[in-house]
């Protein structure tokens, strides 16, 4: 048997071809253009044929998507491929004693050996999900941004006008108004109280209460916030007003785009049968898991969305490390997401377990993490019957939660 390792990256992947001995039979440089994927098919078959033998094998790292088109290629070439997680690659690269430094050359060669080396290489096949997740994805991205961007805002205000945020919300329509026209003490009453009402009149499509301005006024004279001589930080919120509101018609864009491709979703639909998990997460988690058929169990899908223990084996002994890093972040955050939301919703059955891992003395986090397991054995169950949530007696299933 031969074995074929690429380490992918943007415009050059390094490719390996070894033996079952772990000979390096070849080994070089291709370039992400269709001439050099051709090149690599030769390759292979010249190699197959000087030695006698296959290559049965092909693993690669799944690096952003650089190695899509390749590996779509491979594919359509009768080959199979493997999906390696980098931090599998590391563990292989222990296991090979070589450095922990990272180097292209060398992970395309441990990526080569992973039959040699991991029994289990055969559960490598990747993890296909839905077209959907790539939409879902880029809500998370968007979601960051505001995040941040909202961040960078608050940290202006409380240098000029620390104040602000116990009056408005700054993503709220007037909160914005304001803060993108008059950012600081000074603009808001060299503005005067008659055009800070024509602002927020207009965000706010007429709706305002002189009270809330009047408190407007009175806490900008009073302000404690430093002087912004030369506009620097009006500047900067204007800014960030701007992206901010750029980032909120996209995060309402995308969602109003998930909302439509899931609304015949029979998954989707069944899952939001919880009370308390709404469309969006719904449709993120099913996007996520892809086919149910890919888990063989509740168990695995757990494992995938990172809500098992890590175990760690020596001597023959295996202990614990805590809730394992390697993950699908974007199901984990998701599912855990809306574990908070069943609690916060009261739903009974969720709302049970987290009370009853509070009664433990265990953290809140720790308790989310548990309702979180019982959310994807009911996902698992959901998915795989075709049927909406039915209700599960806290005391039952302690295998899942």
């Amino acid at each position: 048997m031969l074995s074929v390792g690429i380490d992918t990256h943007e415009r050059m992947h390094y490719a390996e071809i070894q033996d079952e001995k772990e000979n390096k039979l070849w080994h070089g440089k291709i370039r992400n253009i269709k001439e050099d994927f051709e090149f690599l098919i030769d390759k292979i078959s010249k190699i197959e044929k000087s030695n006698n033998d296959k290559v049965e094998f092909i693993f690669m790292n799944p690096t952003g998507n650089y190695h899509v088109p390749l590996k779509y290629f491979l594919e359509n070439n009768n080959f199979t491929v493997y999906m390696v997680d980098a931090r599998k690659t590391l563990n292989l690269r222990k296991m090979i004693n070589l450095n922990t430094i990272k180097s292209d050359s060398e992970d395309a060669h441990i990526l080569a050996a992973t039959p040699w080396h991991d029994p289990k290489y055969r559960e490598y096949t990747g993890h296909n999900r839905s077209s959907l997740s790539s939409i879902s994805r880029e809500r998370s991205i968007v979601v960051k941004s505001i995040t941040a961007i909202k961040n960078y805002i608050h940290s202006d205000l409380a240098a000029v006008f620390p104040e602000f945020t116990d009056l408005y919300s700054i993503n709220s329509a007037a909160g914005m108004a304001i803060l993108y026209e008059y950012a600081t003490p000074y603009s808001i009453l060299n503005a005067g109280i008659d055009n800070i009402i024509k602002s927020i009149k207009k965000a706010s499509k007429g709706h305002y209460r002189i009270e809330d301005i009047n408190r407007l006024m009175e806490t900008a004279e009073n302000s404690i916030g430093i002087p912004d001589k030369d506009d620097a930080y009006k500047f900067k919120i204007r800014m960030n007003i701007s992206r901010l509101r750029d980032e909120m018609n996209n995060l309402k864009n995308i969602e109003k785009e998930i909302i439509s491709r899931s609304s015949n979703n029979g998954d989707v639909n069944n899952l939001t049968n919880l009370r308390g998990l709404g469309i969006i997460n719904s449709a993120i988690i099913v996007s996520e898991i892809g086919n149910i058929e890919q888990f063989e169990s509740a168990l695995k899908l757990q494992s995938y969305a990172g809500k098992c223990p890590d175990i760690e084996g020596s001597g023959g002994k295996t202990h614990s490390k805590g809730i394992t890093h390697v993950r699908n972040k974007f199901l984990s955050n998701a599912v855990y997401e809306s574990a908070i939301s069943l609690v916060m919703n009261k739903n009974k059955e969720f709302y049970d377990i987290f009370n009853r891992e509070i009664g433990k003395k265990k953290s809140n986090v720790q308790a989310y993490i548990a309702v979180s397991k019982r959310l994807l054995f009911h996902i698992y169950s959901i998915m795989k019957n075709h049927k909406p949530y039915k209700e599960k007696m806290v005391g039952n299933y302690k295998r899942y939660a």
